[in-house]
């Protein structure tokens, strides 16, 4: 009876170790996909729905086996544990966590390095736990119980533990994240970060919404886990989205599939984040919501955009009432400053405004009372503003950010001289001599946002002048030498150079300009 005992554990123990050596080379992910996969595949996939129900057995039977052997170590042997059955649970339960784990893993949806680590440690964990339970039931059958053979059985023990550990750990860092991130010390660094960056105006992507997302979604769609095909841990997986099409539709959040399922029902099953994770806050959602309709910059400030009283109560729970106080006495001191450095400002432009308008009265201003940001507008001068008018303009250059020459008469060349003008904003030459050398002249200005074309001779040469351009939004090109066709290619052009939406309005597109365009093979 004992021979065939030995034997038929001998074939089990062989038998688990081929399979684990071979568990690998079965199959490849993808091949379990629910959405593509055959009767085969959906069997496997099944299977791996199974891993929660596995994943924790193992891991309850050794940390009681350990409690049990620790036990026995502080009483010196007075309590004697019988090692046989908890580690022959442990080690079934941990074959049945692997097999139900791997079908999961073919089916795609987990791939990086983080899954690969859970993968590598989860096999070289079998491994150990087989070894450690075969070598404890030797020494039992044979009633071995030598300090050497003590040794390796708790060696082997220990081993598999921290394995199990190590395993847990990355697997628990897939599902939920990583779990010291939530650490006292770390969490609280967080939020005195994000009251520095509050009083320092910040980027509302990196430093509002990726956090959000961080927390909420990007444990399931990330790196290392993609439902659905879709990462949300950038600004290009967001906009590329995943089997259902984008994530986000710039400028309408009503269409953005991540704020709808948001919005659904919880007990539907397509809410998300699903009903069991923690759900996003009523202030995460105002983020998401003010973010995608204010045009889902991935470089625009918190001052750049137009907030509602909603996005500013929002704001202002970031952080916490002390650091928010602390905030608005920051706010008034630099707002103190910049008033301050406005006075001193304008007292040196006045002189300057004074000479400026001897010779043309009213048409350089502040754009209002509380800046020393100026406009000019060159209205009644167009006649007589030429290349001198220009240079009388360059003591503003770190000044003037709107500058309108409409009908101005002075030449291309003469129009060059705006080049030095750095600070503009929104440059108006329509109905001038501009042309494509003019473009290709104002191409380092730096800060341009809005340039208006209409009525010039700039001609479809002038494209990669204005790509340059890095803060360009918006070109008005109508009645130029860009047809419509030309301004629509322009406007990809000029967007594709830019990495977001760059909006080119020409003259509307015609049914023949229409049929102008490149019919689709």
């Amino acid at each position: 009876m004992t021979f065939l005992l030995r034997f038929l554990l001998f074939i089990v123990f062989v038998g688990s170790a081929a399979g684990l050596a071979g568990l690998p080379f079965l199959g490849h992910p993808g091949l379990a996909n629910p959405k593509t996969a055959g009767v085969v595949g959906l069997w496997i996939n099944f299977i791996g729905t199974l891993h929660p129900v596995f994943l924790h057995l193992p891991i309850g039977a050794l940390l009681l086996l350990v409690t049990l052997e620790g036990v026995g170590i502080a009483t010196r042997g007075k309590v004697r544990v019988d090692a046989t059955w908890p580690l022959l649970f442990a080690f079934g339960t941990s074959l049945l966590a692997l097999v139900t784990g791997y079908s999961l893993y073919l089916t795609g949806n987990y791939t990086g390095d983080l899954i690969q680590m859970h993968k590598r440690v989860a096999f070289l964990f079998c491994g150990a736990l087989l070894l450690t339970t075969a070598w404890s039931l030797w020494a039992t059958l044979a009633r071995r119980n030598s300090f050497v053979v003590r040794g390796v059985y708790l060696a082997g023990l220990g081993l598999s533990v921290l394995l199990m550990t190590l395993a847990g750990h990355y697997g628990g860092e897939i599902t939920h994240g990583d779990p010291l991130e939530q650490l006292p010390p770390k969490v609280l660094a967080e939020r005195k970060a994000a009251a520095e960056a509050l009083a320092k105006d910040p980027v509302v992507f990196t430093q509002i919404v990726q956090p959000i997302l961080s927390v909420n979604c990007i444990y399931c769609h990330g790196p290392d886990k993609q439902e659905g095909a879709f990462r949300m841990d950038s600004m290009a997986a967001l906009l590329k989205g995943g089997e259902k099409g984008p994530g986000i539709v710039v400028g309408d959040p009503e269409k953005s599939d991540v704020l709808q399922r948001i919005h659904l029902p919880l007990q539907d099953k397509q809410h998300m984040p699903p009903s069991d994770k923690p759900q996003l806050s009523p202030d995460d959602i105002t983020f998401l919501k003010w973010w995608i309709a204010q045009g889902a910059s991935e470089t625009a400030r918190v001052s750049q955009l137009k907030t509602t009283p909603e996005v500013d109560a929002a704001l202002a729970n970031l952080v916490s009432p002390e650091q928010r106080k602390a905030l608005e006495e920051e706010k008034k001191r630099l707002a103190s400053e910049e008033a301050e450095r406005v006075r001193a400002s304008k007292a040196k432009l006045e002189p300057l405004i004074m000479a400026f308008s001897a010779d043309f009265p009213e048409s350089l201003k502040y754009l209002n009372a509380g800046t020393d940001r100026l406009r000019f507008m060159v209205y009644s001068y167009a006649g007589t503003f030429g290349a001198e008018g220009v240079k009388k303009l360059q003591p503003f250059g770190e000044n003037l950010t709107e500058a309108d020459l409409t009908l101005s008469t002075m030449d291309s060349s003469a129009l060059s001289g705006l080049a030095g003008l750095k600070a503009l904003r929104s440059l108006n030459v329509s109905q001038t001599m501009a042309d494509d050398a003019f473009v290709a002249s104002i191409s380092g200005l730096p800060s341009l946002e809005i340039l208006n074309l209409f009525g010039t001779k700039v001609t479809p040469a002038s494209a990669d002048s204005l790509a340059k351009m890095k803060s360009l939004r918006t070109v008005y090109v109508a009645g130029t030498g860009i047809d419509a066709v030309g301004a629509l290619a322009l406007e990809k052009q000029l967007t594709a150079a830019n990495g977001r939406q760059v909006r080119v309005v020409g003259a509307p597109v015609t049914i023949s300009a229409a049929s102008q365009q490149p019919q689709a093979k």
